[in-house]
């Protein structure tokens, strides 16, 4: 049986390895915090479920982009609940509709873009998919559970991986495995642990190439029915995104995300959060409790490079790192190597394994 090794247990990873355990592959899945999922991960307070960077996907509708890829791994019999409507954009105080806007968008949709312009790749790949309708899951971690009972082997939390090898991952705990090594980690990450000749010219594209900015996130807690609940996110000017958490079963949001660019350091927390609370009408009296995140919480508990949200920013084609790498048996997958979000990564994660599996094995998993 032919082994393979995932370091990381994101999407692209989780992905990655239920497509080869479908393949036959005995898959190993290491994870180095104490909870598997990176940017799909929940956490509670006070009672109230929150997630870190799982929101709404597109692409779900029958013979969609992302339904293609879901469908043969369970995931649509998930408690997938249809937006009504597409994302709104507020503009100087002027509301649009997603459907309502066209490429280039400029300043509209900075937030799906680190560069504050949405290339086109972005925009057809991420945002036009919304035009036909959005999807949300009661949390985002039922993704998780669902890929990783398909794994073919063992995902391992709390497992830190200290070395990669040609064919081998070495671990904090002294344990290591064999086999087609994928990592999820960022390219950067991953050959700072490679020990094996790599080609200076490739480590020095690796580090030339720019990351895109953190976010910084207010999770809110609200007061009982106080503020509608909208299963869209709003955007607003382009640089504020207001997601609105699970109802309360009488048209009342319980909680509400808030998120922006921002630097790795946050110098005032509630300061910041409190003049983002402001910004949005009729939040302020809402909000009963609130508790924030910055760009260094991100680099603590994914490992991405100074807490990037987007990964490598995207600014043109010479700004993607292939899934192969120049060392045999050691793959890349995730958001760095093809574009982010959900639809983004698993993508990138069908791309991932048709270069291990190839074309026609891929294929035949994908049509069960």
């Amino acid at each position: 049986m032919s082994e393979a090794v995932i370091i990381g247990s994101g999407l692209g990873g989780l992905l990655s390895g239920a497509l080869l355990s479908r393949a036959g592959y005995h898959v190993t899945v290491l994870e180095k915090a104490a909870q598997p999922g990176g940017c799909l991960q929940t956490f509670v307070r006070e009672g109230l479920r929150f997630d870190t960077g799982f929101h709404s996907v597109a692409g779900l509708e029958e013979g969609g982009p992302l339904e293609r890829i879901f469908r043969p791994l369970g995931l649509m019999d998930l408690p997938w609940e249809q937006v009504e409507e597409p994302d709104e954009i507020v503009l100087d105080g002027v509301s649009h509709r997603l459907s309502d806007l066209s490429y280039p968008l400029g300043n509209a949709l900075r937030l799906s873009s680190p560069d504050g312009d949405v290339t086109m790749d972005e925009y057809l790949h991420v945002m036009e998919p919304f035009k036909k309708g959005a999807w949300r899951l009661p949390a985002g971690d039922l993704i998780v559970r669902c890929l990783a009972a398909q794994i073919n082997g063992s995902l391992r939390t709390d497992c830190e991986v200290t070395a990669i090898e040609p064919g081998r991952v070495l671990c904090k705990d002294g344990s290591s495995y064999e086999g087609t090594v994928i990592s999820d980690i960022h390219p950067r990450n991953t050959f700072a642990l490679f020990k094996g000749h790599v080609r200076p010219s490739y480590l020095h594209r690796l580090h030339a190439l720019e990351n895109g900015p953190g976010i910084f996130t207010v999770y809110c807690k609200l007061r009982p029915e106080t503020l509608p609940y909208k299963g869209w996110s709003t955007v607003y000017d382009g640089n504020l995104m207001l997601h609105y958490g699970n109802p309360d079963g009488k048209g009342f949001a319980r909680s509400a995300d808030l998120l922006t660019f921002s630097e790795r350091q946050v110098p005032d927390r509630n300061a910041l959060a409190d003049s983002l609370i402001r910004r949005v009408p009729g939040l302020e009296p809402a909000v009963e409790q609130y508790w924030t995140s910055t760009p260094a919480t991100w680099e603590r508990y994914t490992g991405t490079p100074g807490g990037t949200a987007f990964g490598i920013r995207k600014k043109d084609a010479t700004c993607y790192v292939p899934p192969r790498t120049p060392v045999p048996g050691l793959y890349l997958t995730g958001q760095n190597c093809g574009l982010h979000g959900v639809l983004g990564v698993s993508e990138t994660a069908l791309v991932t394994c048709r270069e291990i599996l190839g074309e026609s094995t891929l294929n035949h998993i994908l049509e069960r």
